[in-house]
């Protein structure tokens, strides 16, 4: 073709493609996204924009939600604040003149998904979250059902609960297969691909990963495919397959280009190829070639979060390569970054990097500095880990304790319809009575009779609900509830009579039980539980008292029992655990416990919580040191108010005495593979 001809067909190329999107509808080109995905988020909105059926104020309210909605959506994905605040603003406008509640779910998941990933404002994201739940029960589709299973995983994956993640996204997929939406398919592949591997399973992310990118090049979605190959050149390092990781990364840095919308993909691959040639012979030149590039687009973007990985590839490389002070000085600023971001996983990670580089330049006391910052680091996250755990279990008791309030309220409702049924046979009664003297006398017995069924019936029901309102349902062990009642009453009677015989406190804790769940499954891990309670009765007095105080920690309440004898009863607890495995569907289990234990009142005045407090720190110390074994504080100076203390550092000065009383040995058994 003449190069005349040329022109002027590309010309008219371009004079018909506008025309030929303009004629496509709003329903159409949504559609087309479920099954094919589209080339980029840029084209997506573009195309969105210029369908002929634009919903105006005018149009149905469902409509005009669905298209602004998907308008807010692409924009989240890419480059667009125009259009995001322009979807924003209209969503807004029509959940506060037209009360529609899909816009105000959309906005909801909008706002949950911008202030999520930063831990300072989290907790506001959290809230918006469980707003959009709400508004969901409200809405009933699967389309937002599937929208918020995906923010409740991404909620997991910030919250290092990939399993649960996992189960979220599974979840969402089946439902993206019965609504047809092979692109939200493609998308939640992806994302459990990335979660395995962030979960330390890489072959299974491989898996995932390819059938992803599989599905993504059969359907046409020509967008995703960068992300997927990244995640998989990710899961191919952490197998060591590293040539395959090289050619998954060189792949997706073709494909993404230079599209605005993929930058931050694009950052890291470039990053990761750069970490790629750290672990090669003389790869040193290639990771500052490809690290260069990956920073100077961040630095262009204004983006700090993203230059923090690339600089401290840069700094190994430099330091590598001889340029020792160019290189700790490179890691230094990494690390500056990483914490002005509170990214402490970073700032751990690239510290251990630059005790490594000072070492090997045997500039020791420079390492022993940096190593102090990675000890101090590694100490604020267990912590952390610990202040997680807690508040876990606070939300568990807070949820039981909605439970039995909506149970309380149930019982109230099904005594006042007895009471109204037994009434209404009364009035029925006197009714009879004036029409039917005669009958009077056997219908007045009938009467009665079934009065009398009832008020049995009645009184068994209430049995059981109080019964049911004062033990674990799961175990049968008392609940927190209870056990806190009972513990009041204890510590009131002792201020009665001063001189009276305190009790015995126990906290205990099952070991490395969130493994049990994770390997075996649920049901393997309550099955642990209700043997645990079995053993725990069969160890202890009749009189004792078995909590489960939240999770797999119990409280032991053992009334008349002094300090000195606790040893004796903390060692029987760990021997009635720890030495004969746990028969789980049909496989030997070897399960140990942790224990903190305390006598009350431990010094004058003392409250049972702030005694159940120094427990809690006796069992810290216990798990520190190694599990399967029990603390007993013998011995403590404190005020009465304490509740958390380092029981190490109070016996190093005189203040506390503690004895230390070690589990059995369990037997040895090879555990059997994991259900499913």
């Amino acid at each position: 073709m003449k190069p005349g001809i040329q022109r002027v067909a590309a010309l008219l190329l371009c004079m018909l493609s506008p025309l030929a999107m303009a004629q496509e509808r709003m329903d159409d080109v949504l559609g087309d996204f479920q099954a094919h995905g589209y080339p980029s988020v840029s084209a997506a909105i573009t195309r969105l924009q210029a369908v002929d059926d634009v919903p105006g104020r005018d149009a149905p309210l469902a409509r005009r939600a669905s298209y602004h909605g998907a308008l807010l959506e692409l924009s989240r994905l890419g480059q667009h604040p125009q259009v995001r605040r322009a979807s924003e603003v209209e969503l807004k406008r029509m959940a506060d003149e037209e009360n529609c509640v899909r816009c105000r779910f959309d906005l909801a998941l909008a706002a949950f998904y911008e202030g999520g990933a930063a831990k300072s404002s989290r907790a506001a994201a959290v809230a918006r979250l469980r707003e959009a739940e709400a508004l969901q029960r409200q809405l009933g589709s699967q389309e937002t059902m599937r929208k918020l299973l995906l923010a409740q995983a991404a909620l997991g994956k910030w919250q290092d609960d990939y399993n649960e993640a996992i189960l979220l996204l599974v979840r969402a997929s089946e439902l993206a297969k019965k609504d047809g939406d092979a692109a939200a398919q493609v998308e939640y592949l992806g994302g459990m691909a990335a979660l395995n591997a962030d979960r330390g399973d890489p072959k299974r992310a491989i898996d995932l990963s390819n059938e992803a990118f599989r599905m993504a090049e059969e359907i046409g979605y020509l967008a995703q495919r960068p992300t997927i190959l990244l995640d998989l050149g990710h899961a191919y390092s952490l197998t060591g397959q590293r040539p395959k990781q090289r050619a998954a990364l060189e792949k997706a840095l073709a494909l993404v280009g230079d599209d605005p919308d993929l930058l931050s993909d694009r950052i890291i691959i470039l990053n990761n190829l750069a970490d790629f040639w750290l672990s090669q012979p003389n790869g040193y030149p290639r990771t500052l070639e490809y690290a260069r590039k990956a920073l100077a687009l961040a630095r262009q973007a204004g983006r700090e979060r993203e230059s923090i990985a690339p600089l401290a590839n840069i700094g190994i490389a430099m330091a590598g390569l001889g340029q020792v002070d160019q290189g700790v000085a490179t890691l230094r600023e990494s690390i500056e970054l990483s914490k002005k971001g509170a990214i402490e996983v970073f700032t751990l990670g690239i510290t251990q990097e630059l005790v490594r580089v000072l070492r090997e330049a045997r500039r020791y006391e420079e390492a022993l500095d940096a190593l102090q910052t990675v000890t101090d680091l590694q100490e604020k996250r267990a912590m952390q880990a610990r202040e997680t755990a807690v508040l876990d279990l606070q939300e568990k008791y807070a949820a039981q304790r909605k439970s039995d309030e909506i149970e309380r309220l149930a019982a109230q409702n099904r005594l006042k319809q007895t009471q109204l049924e037994a009434e209404s046979w009364k009035q029925r009664l006197w009714l009879a009575l004036a029409g039917l003297l005669a009958l009077g006398g056997l219908m007045l017995w009938q009467s009665i009779r079934r009065a009398r069924k009832a008020n049995q019936a009645l009184a068994s029901a209430n049995q059981t609900l109080a019964l049911q309102s004062s033990t674990d349902a799961l175990t049968g062990a008392f609940n927190r509830r209870h056990t806190q009642a009972l513990l009041e009453r204890l510590q009131a009677q002792m201020a009665q009579v001063p001189q009276g015989q305190g009790f015995g406190l126990i906290l205990l804790d099952i070991d490395l039980f969130k493994r049990i769940n994770d390997t075996r499954g649920h049901a393997a891990g309550d099955a642990v539980l209700v043997e645990t309670v079995r053993r725990l009765r069969g160890a202890l007095r009749q009189n004792d008292v078995v909590a489960r105080w939240g999770g797999e920690e119990f409280v032991l309440v053992l009334p008349g029992t002094p300090t000195s004898v606790l040893p004796t009863v903390v060692g029987k607890v760990l021997v009635a655990l720890g030495s004969a495995p746990y028969e789980v569907d049909g496989q030997a289990m070897v399960v140990t416990a942790s224990m903190g234990a305390i006598g009350f009142p431990a010094v004058p005045g003392q409250t049972w919580s702030a005694a159940l407090g120094l427990a809690d720190s006796a069992l810290y110390l216990a798990k520190a040191s190694g599990r399967n074994q029990a603390v007993c504080i013998a011995r403590i100076d404190v005020e009465a108010t304490s509740s958390e203390v380092d029981l190490n550092l109070l016996q190093n000065s005189g203040k506390a005495e503690c004895l230390v009383i070690p589990g059995p040995s369990p037997a040895v058994v090879q555990p059997g593979p994991p259900p499913g």
